[in-house]
């Protein structure tokens, strides 16, 4: 009884280390972000001597920041129904089988290992002439495009998990192909497509490179470009940049918190195929 009360004590402070080690940069940021810029620009790790709102009620009155979320709850959204709509049809056309069924499977699984920036030239030209240069639906589009191999690797994961029996007892009760997908396995996968739809939005959501590659003007710049903005080669007004990130991260934070058995569970879920 000793030794499994010692080993739990052990696993408590192990796990609380854990945590401090991962909270203390938040921390630092938030109380950073209520500091004046000359105070933590001559020395940031010291106990503040001004602490206020003032960082976070110039950075909402410089900027429209509102508008800054709104782009980027689009651009997600945009990216979300892409990938969802693409990797329902791919998953569920994955359970057949048909001729270059493994080769299409191994170009999904290639697809997680090719790193998105090898493609920025040409997802720059194609998304310029089409003319969707500066615009939601464009970022929209690549986000989705770069995220579709993770979408189609869990849904398709998650719908192998199903049993057949039900997909076939639908067959032979005469629904079409189209009434077994919207009826039976849609409704079967829903954990996956929360899941999906999770990972996609807080991607979306931080992503950065793509969001200053091919956006320009406040009508679709989103909440990260703005956050850089604050860090030039001609300036660097730190306490905003990191007010501006506070406001930015708190929403996906929210969401993983009351999602995170949604995304363990989605995640999981091929893991117990049997």
């Amino acid at each position: 009884m000793k030794k499994i009360k010692c080993s739990k004590i052990f696993i408590f402070i192990f796990l609380v280390l854990i945590a401090v080690i991962m909270l203390t940069p938040f921390v630092w940021l938030i109380i950073s972000s209520l500091r004046p810029n000359m105070e933590l620009l001559s020395n940031p790790f010291s106990i503040p001597e001004t602490i206020g709102l003032q960082n976070y009620r110039e950075v909402l009155t410089r900027q429209p920041m509102l508008k800054y979320l709104f782009n980027t709850f689009t651009v997600a959204l945009i990216a979300m129904v892409i990938d969802v709509a693409v990797s329902v049809m791919t998953g569920y056309a994955m359970l057949h089988q048909f001729r270059f069924r493994k080769k299409l499977s191994m170009m999904f699984y290639v697809g997680l290992f090719i790193p998105a920036n090898a493609f920025m030239v040409p997802y720059y030209i194609m998304i310029t002439r089409m003319g969707w240069y500066d615009t939601l639906g464009g970022l929209g589009l690549i986000y989705g495009v770069v995220n579709l191999p993770f979408s189609i690797m869990i849904i398709r994961g998650y719908m192998e998990t199903l049993p057949i029996q039900i997909i076939e007892s639908g067959r032979i009760d005469g629904a079409s192909t189209n009434q077994i997908l919207m009826k039976l396995v849609l409704a079967m996968t829903r954990p996956g497509i929360v899941t999906v739809c999770i990972f996609i939005v807080i991607n979306s959501w931080n992503e950065l490179f793509f969001a200053n590659l091919l956006t320009q003007s406040d009508k679709s710049k989103t909440i990260t470009v703005a956050v850089k903005s604050y860090l030039s080669a001609f300036e660097a007004n730190y306490s905003f940049a990191f007010a501006a990130m506070v406001i930015s991260i708190l929403p996906t934070i929210v969401v993983y918190v009351f999602l995170t058995n949604k995304i363990i569970g989605g995640m999981t879920a091929g893991a117990v195929k049997g």
